[in-house]
């Protein structure tokens, strides 16, 4: 089993040898954290190891899409996939409402944004998800870095789709489809491809996801899209202060960077981690009749004495690119193309309309120091 071991400033060596001589072993650092793979017996002579302060296990962070591509493989293979050939089309499902990108973006004002000439350009956006396409994305976004912090997996390429999907929805250029053009909110934004969830269904590990927000922070991302999370359930307690992942998020949000969190997709009653981080804008789901989603997050305490969801955008069969498992599920959509649903369609609406307003405020001269995470609450929940 995986743990995070927390270390006092400047002791990260010392804790380090005396792991080695425990003969346990360490998968990676990140920060004052040490992330070790040991059994649950030796972690009270870990905690008590000078120089340690706690010692906590590292939690299994999902892709927030309704379904995930694992259960669309389950659902494939009880119908009788691969010998019917009709069960991809089950699987996959032909009963949707689809709406592209082009027009979902429409709700957030994007095309007003057009009108303006205002398209995110020079704002750095950064995508901690799946990778990335970099096989060919028919919508082209112009990717400025590419990196990965699953260890088996040191390339950032996306084998899932999740992350391609989420990454076009902001930053896509404008491609046709038999159901309409496909479009990014903020097509003139940097963007950076940070793959933490991988081994195609879109899975990492605590550390993984803290690893991927270091690395968008030194890369220097004004906007972090987080279309990921693990379940708060109802009647569980989650405290974002003790949370190594919370408070990172807190802590960098403290420093200027905006991050646009799902709020998850497990419905009434429940809530999802980072979203319950006070650093996060935490994103619920609306359907094209603009509800909210009846998969969304919510009336969990711990959003609830947070104001959380912070806001809602499209996330109900929305049109993106995609490639890897989720093009395979979703072949009835076309080639590399998916109409998908989840929380995790609505965070990269809204990560693409804080690049807009990002660049806006830039231009009427307002510091960077200024476009902060209250700041840009308020503007996006008037």
């Amino acid at each position: 089993m995986r743990y995070l071991v927390e270390v006092s400033p400047g002791r990260l060596e010392e804790v380090q040898r005396a792991l080695r001589a425990l003969g346990i072993r360490a998968v990676k650092k990140v920060l004052n954290y040490i992330s070790v793979e040991m059994p649950e017996a030796m972690v009270a002579r870990v905690e008590a190891l000078p120089g340690v302060v706690r010692v906590v296990p590292e939690r299994t962070y999902r892709v927030a899409a309704v379904i995930p591509v694992e259960k669309k493989l389950q659902m494939f293979l009880r119908f009788g996939g691969p010998v019917n050939p009709m069960a991809l089309t089950w699987a996959a499902g032909f009963r949707k409402d689809r709406w592209p990108t082009s027009q979902s973006r429409k709700v957030l004002g994007a095309d007003e944004a057009d009108r303006m000439g205002v398209d995110g350009r020079g704002v750095k956006v950064a995508v901690i998800d799946t990778g990335f396409d970099l096989l060919g994305c028919p919508q082209k976004p112009v990717i400025d870095y590419v990196y990965s912090t699953i260890e088996a997996q040191p390339v950032g390429h996306d084998g899932n789709g999740h992350g391609t999907h989420c990454l076009t929805t902001i930053a896509g250029g404008r491609f046709p489809t038999p159901w309409g053009w496909l479009e990014g909110v903020a097509k003139g934004v940097r963007v950076a491809a940070i793959k933490c969830l991988g081994f195609g269904i879109g899975t990492g590990a605590t550390s993984d996801v803290m690893e991927a927000i270091v690395a968008a922070y030194n890369w220097g991302a004004k906007v972090v899209s987080m279309s990921l999370g693990t379940t708060v359930a109802p009647g569980e307690r989650h405290d974002p202060d003790t949370c190594p992942l919370c408070s990172l998020v807190k802590a960098l949000s403290e420093r200027g960077v905006l991050f646009i969190v799902a709020a998850g997709n497990d419905g009434e009653g429940y809530a999802s981690c980072p979203g319950v981080s006070e650093g996060a804008i935490t994103v619920a789901a609306l359907d094209k009749n603009l509800r909210v989603a009846d998969f969304s997050s919510r009336n969990h305490p711990d959003y609830e004495e947070r104001q959380k969801p912070d806001v809602a955008a499209p996330g109900v069969d929305i049109g993106s690119a995609t490639c890897g498992l989720i093009d395979v599920m979703e072949w009835v959509d076309g080639p590399k193309l998916g109409f998908i649903s989840g929380t995790s369609m609505a965070t990269p609406h809204v990560a693409g309309l804080v690049a807009l307003w990002v660049e806006y405020l830039r231009r009427q001269g307002v510091p960077d120091s200024e476009i902060n995470v209250a700041l840009i609450r308020d503007i996006i929940r008037r």
